[in-house]
């Protein structure tokens, strides 16, 4: 298999959106605990199946679209799990039946996060090693997909801010053992009680802005779904961006549908 089409499937998980229950921000100048407990942690179902569309472009290359089957399962930390994910391959025709899994793990846990890949070609689930975060070749990291847990950042007020006639509340995230990032600034959507994350951007080891993430919202119910993200590196002309399609929450996804054996033998609804 070419090598983009294996490194372009690590970094396809997308979605890592926890089912936090939160209060309404109270005070007039709201905390940065308070904008990250209301803004940040939104209910995405307990579970979603959906459609999605992936389009990557590595620094001077080509741009790239594929679509996926994705399934996803929100743990909360039971046994030291957050969630799992599942992508299957719709197109390209030529990568069909490719499927890739996710397992993310709890900071308290202790334990990396797990990543496979089915290649049908070879018959074989093979484990996907996590890339070492000082490689350059990418802009794009599972790391910055994630939900961040508390203790993992100190959380501190920047301002408010106007910009293109929105009103945003800034928190810089600044984490407590990083070796990429030396902040993260965070813009919330000053809206009340509906107020959510718009924009992180993320700055090197030498302070300079490296990236930022720009994301889309819609509602599904009480869910708080991912629309459309885009990811865009500030110095080359690399992205990635992820558009979800007919996103179905709460259908009662099986555990057992999260196992190597799936992966083999993909997935029919």
């Amino acid at each position: 298999m070419h090598k983009m089409t294996l490194t372009g499937l690590v970094f396809k998980t997308s979605l890592l959106m926890l089912g936090i229950t939160t209060h309404a921000i109270a005070s007039p100048t709201p905390s940065a605990s308070e904008i990250v407990n209301q803004c940040y942690y939104k209910y995405a179902g307990n579970d979603q199946r959906s459609n999605m569309q992936i389009t990557l472009k590595a620094a001077g290359g080509k741009k790239q679209v594929s679509e996926y089957t994705r399934l996803w399962k929100h743990y909360g930390g039971e046994n030291g799990v957050v969630d799992k994910v599942l992508l299957f391959t719709d197109t390209p025709l030529k990568d069909k039946g490719i499927a890739f899994m996710r397992w993310g793990h709890t900071g308290a846990s202790n334990k990396a996060t797990e990543q496979w890949i089915y290649l049908p070609e070879l018959r074989k689930v093979r484990r996907i090693t996590p890339r070492d975060p000082q490689t350059k070749e990418w802009i794009i990291k599972d790391e910055d997909l994630r939900l961040r847990e508390p203790h993992e950042d100190t959380h501190t007020f920047i301002d408010e801010k106007s910009s293109n006639g929105k009103s945003f509340y800034r928190v810089n995230f600044t984490p407590n053992n990083d070796p990429i990032y030396s902040k993260r600034v965070f813009w919330f959507n000053k809206d009340g009680d509906e107020c959510s994350l718009h924009k992180v951007d993320f700055y090197d080891k030498q302070g300079e802005k490296a990236k930022q993430q720009l994301i889309e919202w819609r509602r599904e119910g009480k869910a708080w779904i991912w629309d459309h993200v885009a990811i865009e590196d500030t110095n080359s002309d690399a992205f990635i961006h992820y558009d979800m399609k007919q996103v179905e929450i709460n259908v009662g996804l099986n555990d057992s549908l999260f196992t190597q054996r799936s992966m083999q033998k993909g997935y029919n609804q």
